[in-house]
């Protein structure tokens, strides 16, 4: 088959001030070595020269589509906008700094057409910080090739989908069956986990994707400024509580069967009260912990209770420093 009797993969970039490694991520996507591919780049009201490059890469690839907001409407709609402006078979979200390999849509095209039942691939994936070279860590889904039913599906993505997951490519009528993004936080959690209940998870077993993580660990004011476009606002109850409430609405939402809907909630809840009580004892381990201790029993009960198994540490004192402790809380 000739490559552009392919079919059609949209690549959504939504961006926002993101001048300082926009080319270099574009550059990396028009490698590709996949033809039949278009890039969809929404800029979200930036106010440097974002908008200027991006037009610069439009006037000189016919494959790429530029679309402005005047203002900056948040992370949110903008994740939204570049997938309804999309026409592709398959799709996938590419921020502005991330590099993928030349052959990243082509392997995981290859891998969605050999799995019908698939609604997602991705590769292993390199995550390092912004300003850093070494690798942080790699993330993959080897603990999903396995998950094949929606119940053990539905409680590996809760337990162990790695972050970088929602960068893989989609079959795009699988994600027109979800919600898509919500105004809450943790809201790429809630679409991939919605996703779950349509269709398996694949992977490619080769580091292909190079994710950039922030330098510092997000407070939940962040990610309200960046997710919803606002400035920071206080929090009147915990961010998993809106959250929880919006995994329920998508999975009442669902077209499935009643009672695996059922089964659903009760995998959701009962992993929620686990986390809940698992948070108050590492909580109450910190404050009774001496200070000069803290990092030792942290990096036990990282190992012990938190550790992801899709996550293999490259870094272990920046992992430490970057994740465990943010997570942990223990320290200002």
């Amino acid at each position: 088959m000739e490559d552009l009797e392919r079919p059609l993969a949209s690549i959504g970039v939504p961006v926002f001030n993101g001048e300082a490694g926009i080319a270099r991520a574009l550059d990396s996507l028009l490698a590709q070595d996949y033809a039949n591919l278009e890039i969809v780049i929404s800029d979200n009201g930036s106010t440097d020269a974002t908008a200027a490059i991006c037009e610069q890469y439009a006037r000189r690839d016919s494959r790429v589509r530029f679309f402005r907001s005047e203002q900056n409407r948040g992370a949110i709609w903008n994740f939204n906008r570049v997938f309804e402006l999309s026409g592709g078979t398959y799709f996938m979200w590419a921020a502005h700094d991330d590099l993928r390999e030349p052959t990243f849509v082509s392997a995981c095209v290859e891998k969605l057409e050999q799995h019908p039942d698939a609604v997602l691939c991705q590769s292993h994936t390199a995550v390092s910080i912004l300003g850093r070279s070494e690798t942080l860590y790699i993330a993959d889904l080897d603990t999903f090739d396995q998950a094949i039913g929606v119940v053990e599906r539905y409680r590996e993505t809760l337990k162990r989908a790695p972050a970088t997951v929602v960068y893989g490519l989609y079959r795009a009528s699988a994600i027109r069956k979800t919600q898509l993004f919500r105004e809450t936080i943790g809201n790429d959690i809630a679409f991939i986990l919605e996703l779950s209940i349509h269709g398996r998870f694949v992977q490619v077993p080769s580091v292909l994707f190079r994710y950039r993580a922030r330098e510092t660990w997000s407070t939940t004011d962040d990610d309200a400024k960046v997710f919803f476009g606002r400035h920071s606002r206080r929090w009147p109850i915990k961010p998993f509580i809106p959250l929880f409430f919006n995994h329920s609405q998508r999975l009442g939402a669902s077209p499935i069967p009643l009672g695996t809907k059922v089964r659903l909630f009760g995998v959701l809840t009962a992993f929620e009260l686990r986390r809940l009580i698992l948070r108050a004892m590492i909580k109450i381990a910190g404050m009774c912990c001496p200070a000069p201790k803290r990092e030792n029993l942290g990096r036990v009960i990282y190992r012990r209770w938190i550790q992801n198994p899709n996550v293999k540490i490259v870094s272990e004192d920046l992992f430490m420093t970057r994740v465990c402790k943010p997570q942990l809380g223990w320290w200002s």
